[in-house]
């Protein structure tokens, strides 16, 4: 399908425009700044951000998440609050942001934060899945496991990544943003859910590449949107805290990377857990598995495919 011919099936769609209007919606909130109204900003940018971006891939492959994994596409949202609280307890620590201009506190703070917090999962999905059909290739299968003292390094890595940050948050902070896939992404891989060491094992990329440069498009939105709003969150980074983009010093859009893998692993891991199966993108599709959990090479799979 041509560009032009697809921009046009894309602003055709009541998905693709209700994203733009929520967009806009949200754009119009930051500028005018009437507040409290105005705080409620992030929920429509990124709403907006998630159906439009959505709606593109439905146009591209024929199916997306939202449209032929509802269930899936609903669970990912108190999912993706609980995620980012995660890492709300990890900033008590290392200390590395802080929120200005609320007007929100206690019970009320918690509420207005989740909220917001509720869009990311989806948000990375959806850019993921965009890139992922921009680049080039297809992935071949993955037939080979991960030897089991592989896995077990990497989880180990990662418990590192973890406790380093609480002994030393001056000097290890940096550790937060790749410690949860490090743990979790080797379990998967030994229970046969989509993994991305087992990706890497086999020489496939571009699911990786995918959601490590999803992270990072993401962040640079989160950023740009962050600057002129209020509230907003600023920065108190060690060492690093010169050379802004936005509020954000440019070495810690780092972070985003890893950040990515974190959300593409966290999401195979807890979906299963509520009987929802797993979640990848596969040879240019998402394939949402429906059947148990099973250890690598044990067991067979039934999967009902959707575009994500």
């Amino acid at each position: 399908m041509a560009w032009g011919e697809a921009a046009r099936s894309l602003l055709a769609g009541r998905q693709a425009r209700l994203g733009l209007v929520l967009l806009c919606l949200g754009e119009g909130l930051i500028l005018i700044r009437a507040r409290p109204v105005s705080d409620f900003y992030f929920a429509f940018v990124w709403f907006g951000f998630i159906f439009f971006l959505d709606a593109a891939i439905r146009i591209q492959s024929g199916k997306s998440m939202f449209s032929g994994a509802r269930r899936v596409f609903l669970a990912l949202i108190p999912m993706s609050a609980l995620f980012w609280w995660l890492f709300e307890g990890f900033n008590l620590v290392v200390h590395n942001w802080i929120y200005v201009g609320s007007q929100y506190t206690g019970l009320g703070f918690v509420v207005f934060a989740t909220l917001d917090f509720s869009t990311v999962m989806l948000a990375m999905w959806s850019a993921a899945g965009v890139i992922y059909r921009l680049i080039p290739g297809r992935d071949a299968p993955e037939p080979n496991a991960v030897p089991g003292v592989v896995l077990a390094a990497v989880f180990v890595a990662g418990l590192g990544c973890l406790i380093l940050p609480l002994l030393f948050p001056r000097y290890a902070f940096g550790l937060i943003w790749g410690c949860t896939a490090m743990m979790l992404d080797p379990i998967n891989g030994y229970l046969g859910r989509p993994s991305i060491v087992r990706a890497l094992w086999n020489r496939c990329w571009r699911v990786p590449a995918a959601f490590a440069l999803g992270g990072l498009f993401c962040g640079v939105f989160w950023e740009a949107w962050n600057f002129w709003s209020l509230p907003k969150w600023i920065y108190a980074v060690p060492y690093v805290n010169f050379a802004h983009i936005f509020e954000m010093p440019l070495l810690g859009y780092g972070g985003y990377f890893p950040f990515g893998l974190e959300v593409f692993t966290m999401a195979n891991f807890l979906l299963p857990l509520i009987g929802l199966g797993t979640l990848t993108l596969d040879t240019g599709e998402s394939a949402v598995e429906v059947d148990r959990i099973r250890r690598y090479g044990v067991g067979s799979k039934s999967r009902a495919r959707v575009n994500s």
